[in-house]
């Protein structure tokens, strides 16, 4: 039997779609996702997909240099 990497069993079609989102501000945010409720606390960073970046409060946060998108 051949050994499988994880990236055989991945569910993402594109590593591209993967981003780090960090919280370059001083303020934790508590955002409101389709998934439910994430805080992200200050100087800390979340592992997401890009379409996160279609929210609208994310995407403020984004633009206001409060939040920073690590790829």
């Amino acid at each position: 039997m051949a050994k499988r990497s994880y990236d055989d069993i991945s569910w993402l079609e594109d590593k591209k779609e993967v981003i780090v989102l960090a919280n370059k501000s001083d303020r934790n945010y508590i955002l409101e996702l389709p998934t439910g409720v994430y805080r992200l606390d200050a100087g800390r960073k979340m592992r997401t997909l890009r379409s996160i970046l279609k929210i609208g409060k994310i995407q403020e946060l984004v633009t206001q240099g409060q939040l920073e998108i690590e790829e």
